[in-house]
């Protein structure tokens, strides 16, 4: 099929190479408007408009989608994931055959923007890709395909992102296939078991050590290492981002919630029930260390701000 592609980040870009190395032909890709990042706040492209410009594929990158929808409209069909941008009418249904989103969860389960932070924040054990034909609502349109993917109690928000982005690849070029042959069958969501993921927000970042251990860790490895959980200190001007933890069996005595014990190499904090360990940190201004690399040149002691 003669595929036009919409998407911005790593997890869009997976796909799209994925496409590119396919039977079908990817004429058109649509990304989001560079953008400065960092703190030199230099301009970069997106991961998607990078992937387009190695492939040589034309390459748009609107303000508002709406403006390239003449061009998306010759193409057999429209395969969006993670674009970061409503589509209006004119646009999802520019093509013959519509268009499909590759969305990183089990619809109805997870729709919204971050479903796959927010699975691992619930401590769900299972996930996948769905393979949906979009309509006007919000990840309301009927599924056509979903692959199922196990989800460890180590797994990190940036591991099950690619994981899920090579899955999502193999699983919307088997159903443009299908589409292509006519036997692509389309199954309507279950409103009624729909739940929702929200945008990650600052407050969402914030470790709140009078949760259950088991609740601070999933937060911790679902923000990794992208965003990162975030804890206050009293004696240190900023977050300190926790990027790996452990949910400890040996602490060294019973700590209160927000208690640090820094010692013998290792970071424990206590929680509400339980204690955790602390694996990966970082000071603001300098870079990720493991726990020990942390204590030869810092003292971490007292309570985290709860």
């Amino acid at each position: 099929m003669n595929v036009a592609f919409a998407g911005t980040p790593e997890f869009a870009a997976t796909i799209l190479r994925g496409l590119l190395d396919s039977e079908h032909e990817v004429g058109l890709v649509v990304s989001q408007p560079d953008a400065r990042r960092g703190r030199g706040r230099k301009t970069a492209r997106p991961p998607v408009a990078e992937a387009a410009i190695e492939a040589g594929v034309p390459l748009r990158q609107p303000a508002c989608i709406s403006e390239v929808a003449q061009e998306v409209s010759a193409h057999d069909v429209l395969v969006v994931a993670a674009y970061g941008q409503i589509l209006r009418p004119d646009t999802l249904y520019a093509t013959p055959h519509g268009a499909y989103n590759v969305h990183a969860s089990l619809l109805p389960a997870y729709r919204g923007a971050a479903p796959i932070e927010r699975a691992i924040m619930a401590g769900e054990t299972e996930t996948g890709v769905s393979i949906m034909r979009m309509d006007e609502g919000l990840d309301t349109g009927p599924v056509a395909l979903h692959r199922r993917l196990q989800i460890a109690s180590d797994t990190t928000g940036g591991e099950l992102t690619q994981a899920l982005a090579v899955l999502g690849s193999k699983a919307v070029t088997q159903g443009l296939s299908l589409l292509a042959s006519r036997s692509l069958t389309l199954t309507s969501q279950d409103s009624l078991k729909a739940t929702y993921a929200a945008r990650i927000l600052v407050q969402d970042t914030i470790v709140r050590w009078e949760k259950r251990v088991k609740e601070v860790h999933d937060q911790v490895r679902a923000l990794a290492p992208h965003i990162g959980a975030r804890a206050f200190h009293p004696e240190i001007d900023g977050p300190i981002k926790i990027l790996r933890s452990l949910i400890s069996e040996d602490r060294p005595s019973r700590l209160d919630a927000g208690e640090i014990y820094g010692g013998n190499r290792r970071i424990f904090v206590g929680c509400g029930s339980g204690a955790l360990e602390i694996l990966e940190l970082q000071k603001p201004g300098s870079r990720v260390l493991d726990a020990e690399s942390f204590l030869l040149g810092n003292r971490l002691e007292g309570h985290f701000d709860l």
